[in-house]
């Protein structure tokens, strides 16, 4: 199946696109996405709704072991999840010529469900994660410049 939005083509099959019912936040006008691996670590999740509507999202366990939240029973009955292995977990990635500065918003992972391709940012309140959490780690004084 061909998708066209705007002016440009995006190649894929209905059982590619994922649905965010309400969008994401500050988003909530575009519903259908497609992830576009980039390499190993990134991929793009791209708005099927408007060509100019893309994030950069990565697997925020490869880069941080000990992430953990709780999925509450309401998200979990939106996203119709019945099983642990249906979920797949990304954050969003803001990317900058200073790879010093790239960070994940691991305070509002976007959650998956695989299985009937639907998808929610989910905003973790409370929680000690922020939105802006370096993903190279912090730097030891000796890189930092400081004794």
């Amino acid at each position: 199946m061909n998708i066209q939005k705007d002016t440009y083509d995006i190649e894929a099959v209905p059982e590619e696109v994922f649905e965010f019912k309400n969008g994401i936040p500050g988003f909530e006008g575009y519903t259908q996405f497609v992830i576009l691996p980039q390499d190993e670590h990134f991929s793009i999740l791209q708005s099927l709704d408007d060509s100019n509507v893309a994030f950069i999202i990565t697997d925020p366990f490869i880069f941080f072991k000990d992430y953990e939240f709780e999925l509450s029973e309401s998200d979990q009955a939106q996203l119709n999840i019945s099983d642990p292995a249906q979920i797949m977990v990304r954050a969003i990635v803001t990317w900058g010529n200073d790879l010093t500065k790239v960070t994940a918003n691991l305070a509002a992972p976007l959650v998956f469900n695989l299985k009937n391709k639907s998808g929610k940012q989910i905003v973790l309140y409370p929680t000690s994660y922020q939105s802006k959490h370096p993903l190279l780690g912090p730097q030891t004084s000796e890189e930092s410049g400081n004794d």
